[in-house]
């Protein structure tokens, strides 16, 4: 049987702490206190752990190991382990996180104000079973102090989170609010999924001791420079004087300056007890982040574009500004600028800041480079057409005319007259101008030639019908002398140019047939011969 198939069970009709992992070397003289069987000595069992530990738990328990079950290890000291549970809000039926607390009462108290070194050894119960997708990657553990079994207490550290499944020594440094009496060990879950558990190994607690008291702050660099600094503070309650050494760099004061971003160790030692302990910090670097938006200029001549900036990665609130344009502001945004290239400086809380580069490029004029008018092909049609070709500007365009308003670049069915044109981009900057339709004053027919010279010459190479008629549902097919079809097309302005696949045919003669509606909606058929010749 699994260890821990029943501990999930148990784990449905049940609440979760914290704690962090930090490295320290000290040497202390001062009396210990010293907790009793630190190894968790006795029978292995399910139903709790060996005396003088007692449990402050919400229905689990704690367990004493090895049972022998595959999700076990060995013991880091002794025969004997402790593991402790706990679970999030959802893995329980108690609608509340639920955890395992053990503890004991301490042989002399630990002082408000003081400062303590405790080791011990702790690991992340292994995997049972690796379809088991509720079981915690991680694990964390925190201590807490207190003034009996019944008291809450006071967490007085907490472990970084913790992912490995074996043993590892880890020493906490204790910093008491209050006396207390009592010291308790509680595991927590860590993971961000909530219907997660965790199992939590702990053995081979250290005695207490009492240490230096201080705290080792630090304050990050600019990104790429060396301003950082790193400073001890101390809070002992004895009349002692202190030295430092800092790591790299041998520096000997209590506050450092004009550092670059890296880890800095600082030992502290009593000029009159002689104990020492150390500390590990990190100078990180303010790398700023900018995100600007640009709005471009609209039209040609503008000074209507913008910068909104988006900046993070540092200490608020920004400053910001546009070098040699404008000066610093407090808000992200610079308006109605003209086209020119702008340096964005923008500046941190800490005196950082971070330049980038801004192209603005006005769009060009908007300009009508042709204006093609069909005229009216006969007396007694409607035909006409105005084709615009715009340039500059910024696409889309839309084209107006009279009342009309289309994204088609080409207006149809207009009548002989002067029209008034305008045309308008993306960006609402417009154009106008005139253009004038003519019209043909004929008889409406369409007509198709008799014979073309497809040879390259400019000159009649290709075959089409000439228009002078409103015509719809248009449709011309060139024949072979036996029948087979070798051309078609739907649209008058596109002929054949006597070829078929990309190959040229050889001259001779060729029939046709056109079939087309007329302005007056009647269905015509015409018919004929054409000749080619090259």
């Amino acid at each position: 049987m699994k260890t821990f198939s029943v501990l999930f069970n148990i784990l449905k009709t049940t609440t979760v702490s914290l704690l962090i992992m930090l490295p320290f070397t000290a040497r202390s003289q001062t009396i210990p206190i010293y907790l009793e069987n630190p190894s968790f000595e006795g029978q292995p069992t399910m139903n709790g752990i060996p005396a003088p530990w007692y449990q402050r738990s919400v229905n689990l328990i704690a367990y004493t190991l090895p049972l022998g079950s595959t999700n076990e290890i060995a013991p880091s000291d002794g025969k004997t382990y402790a593991a402790l549970l706990a679970a999030s809000e959802n893995n329980t039926s108690a609608g509340h996180a639920v955890w395992t607390s053990i503890g004991q009462k301490l042989s002399m108290p630990i002082e408000a104000g003081r400062a303590y070194l405790i080791s011990f050894d702790m690991a992340l119960m292994p995997e049972e079973d690796h379809s088991d997708n509720t079981a915690a990657t991680s694990t964390a553990l925190a201590i807490l102090g207190s003034t009996s079994e019944a008291d809450i207490g006071e967490r007085i550290w907490y472990s970084d989170i913790y992912y490995e499944r074996k043993w590892n020594r880890f020493t906490a440094v204790l910093k008491p609010k209050k006396n207390y009496t009592h010291l308790r060990f509680e595991p927590y879950v860590t993971d961000y999924d909530d219907t997660c558990y965790v199992v939590t190994f702990l053995d081979n607690i250290s005695m207490i001791e009492e240490t230096l008291n201080f705290d080792v702050s630090a304050e990050n660099t600019c990104y790429g420079e060396n301003n950082g600094k790193v400073a001890v503070t101390m809070h002992s309650l004895d009349k002692d004087t202190y030295s430092f050494r800092w790591e790299p760099g041998g520096y000997t004061t209590p506050e450092v300056a004009h550092l670059p971003a890296g880890k800095y160790t600082v030992t502290v030692t009593s000029n009159n007890k002689g104990n020492s302990r150390s500390e590990s910090i990190q100078v990180k670097q303010w790398d700023i982040k900018i995100d600007p938006t640009v709005t471009g200029i609209s039209c040609f001549g503008e000074s209507d574009a913008s910068i909104y900036v988006n900046a993070s990665g540092s200490l608020s609130p920004y400053k910001y500004a546009l070098v040699d344009q404008l000066p610093d502001q407090d808000t992200p945004g610079f308006y109605d600028l003209a086209a020119n290239y702008y340096t964005l400086k923008v500046t941190d809380s800490m005196g950082c800041y971070k330049m980038q580069g801004i192209s603005i490029i006005s769009p060009q004029l908007l300009q009508m480079k042709n204006v093609l008018a069909r005229p009216v092909s006969c007396s007694s049609v409607k035909d006409g057409q105005l084709t615009f070709t715009p340039a500059g500007g910024t696409a889309p365009y839309f084209y107006r005319l009279s009342d009309t308003l289309q994204m088609e670049n080409r207006f149809r069915h207009l009548d002989a007259g002067n029209y008034h044109y305008t045309v308008v981009d993306a960006h609402n900057c417009s154009l106008e101008g005139d253009a004038t339709i003519e019209k043909e004053w004929r008889d409406c027919a369409i007509y198709l030639p008799t014979a073309f010279s497809p040879n390259g010459d400019g000159k009649n190479d290709v075959f089409k019908a000439r228009l002078q008629d409103d015509i719809t549902e248009y449709r011309l097919s060139v024949y072979g002398r036996w029948g087979q079809l070798i051309f078609e097309t739907t649209d008058p302005e596109t002929g054949w140019d006597g070829k078929q696949k990309g190959l040229d045919l050889p001259p001779g003669t060729y029939i046709w047939v056109a079939i087309y509606t007329d302005s007056k909606k009647q269905p015509m058929r015409q018919q004929g011969t054409i000749t080619m010749f090259r």
